[in-house]
């Protein structure tokens, strides 16, 4: 990074640590009537987390909501129009333009909340202050876009070119559909980077971080940001950035929330326990009732019943059956084995004592011990090969 990169980091680090959205909010107003003042107040949520719509506020004063309206507006343009405020402004407006100049000069407007929010000494009031600020105090050179099909809501400054910042999110949102499944972001982004597009189109990207000498981090950023206001993709419990339609992204049937709890989890939990964790995590309003849980997870293939009323994802290495079943599978599939060895392979399959494994070896006509002491699989205890398959220790 240039030496003028660094300096404008450290200019930034400066003017963040001095900036006040609540105290710049007060000086302005302070210039309008009480009246005035009070109405933008509960307008904007400048004292409060819920903001009063204009029919609320009318029935206050005891006043039409046109009226409200048009103090409303009023109160807007003296406040854009005090010229001898113009510093304060200025210097809210500067700090605002130099976090996302650090994204490309665009952020999803909760990204950027939470960016700035880091910075300041206190939050009270900064949220709704930054988003009173952006919308109708700052000059057009940052402009607060509203949701649309394509993006979320976001800030942009007004130098961004638009088409390079669709034409990067629909290459990066190529890959995660050609990826097939949820990515992590490093990956993605790395992926990116080694692309045909960015190659033929690094110069005009690396425009937008707006440094001299961009470092990997710096472009990373940027790309985070850009994939930050797509409204096609998103990030799930695991970091991962998938389509916005996938299930395994933003889950809306109960299965899909099971299947992320469990993965989330990486362990088999009990039924009660996956609807307790569904509910805590609130993917939504809606409420998950263990028996539906427990139905879902009885019908779907991909969970395995390890132990009584304890699931774990198929995916994992376990496999369907009771313990009869997986102590038949092992030693179909890797031969003659001992006692303990058995018994840790099943312990490691399902939630089981020891003792309903050695149950299972005894009352099972389909094991039995070889001539070294082994427990084997047979076939047909009946037949007459049996005694070839008992004295066989390395079949």
């Amino acid at each position: 990074m240039s030496i003028l990169d660094q300096v404008r980091k450290t200019q930034f680090q400066d003017n963040m640590a001095g900036f006040n959205p609540m105290e710049t909010i007060n000086i302005l107003l302070s210039r309008l009537t009480d009246k005035e003042k009070d109405v933008v107040k509960r307008r904007f949520g400048l004292e409060a987390d819920s903001k009063q719509t204009l029919e609320e506020i009318g029935k206050h004063y005891g006043i039409t909501r046109e009226r409200v309206r048009q103090i409303e507006n009023l109160s807007i343009k003296k406040l854009k129009e005090l010229q001898e405020l113009k510093d304060e402004i200025l210097t809210a407006e500067r700090v605002t333009a130099q976090l996302l100049e650090q994204y490309g000069g665009v952020m999803e407007e909760e990204f950027f909340l939470e960016n700035i929010l880091n910075y300041l000494d206190t939050r009270d009031g900064s949220e709704n202050a930054l988003l009173f600020l952006a919308d109708h105090i700052f000059s057009d050179n940052i402009n607060k876009v509203k949701q649309d099909k394509e993006f979320n809501h976001l800030w942009r400054m007004d130098s961004v070119d638009t088409n390079t910042l669709k034409e990067v999110i629909g290459e990066m949102v190529a890959l995660i559909e050609n990826h097939n499944k949820p990515i992590k972001l490093k990956d993605l982004l790395d992926n990116f980077k080694n692309s045909e597009y960015y190659s033929k189109n690094r110069e005009k990207f690396l425009s937008a971080t707006t440094f001299l000498e961009a470092t990997e981090e710096d472009i990373d950023k940027v790309l985070e940001s850009y994939l930050r206001v797509s409204r096609r993709v998103k990030s799930n419990l695991f970091d991962e950035w998938g389509l916005i339609s996938w299930g395994t992204v933003q889950p809306k049937k109960i299965n899909d929330k099971i299947y992320i709890v469990l993965k989330k989890s990486g362990q088999p939990l009990h039924f009660v326990d996956i609807a307790k964790a569904i509910n805590e995590t609130r993917f939504d309003e809606k409420i998950a009732y263990p028996p539906t849980v427990h139905n879902e997870l009885i019908l779907d293939n991909k969970y395995v019943l390890v132990g009584r009323g304890i699931y774990a994802l198929k995916e994992w290495g376990y496999e369907p059956g009771n313990v009869a079943n997986v102590v038949e599978q092992y030693l179909k599939d890797n031969g003659p084995k001992t006692k303990d060895e058995i018994i840790n392979y099943v312990l490691s399959k399902r939630n089981v004592k020891k003792s309903t494994v050695y149950l299972s070896l005894m009352n099972n006509d389909n094991i039995q011990k070889n001539d070294s002491g082994k427990y084997v699989y047979i076939e047909n205890s009946n037949s007459d090969d049996s005694s070839a398959v008992l004295n066989s220790d390395n079949q």
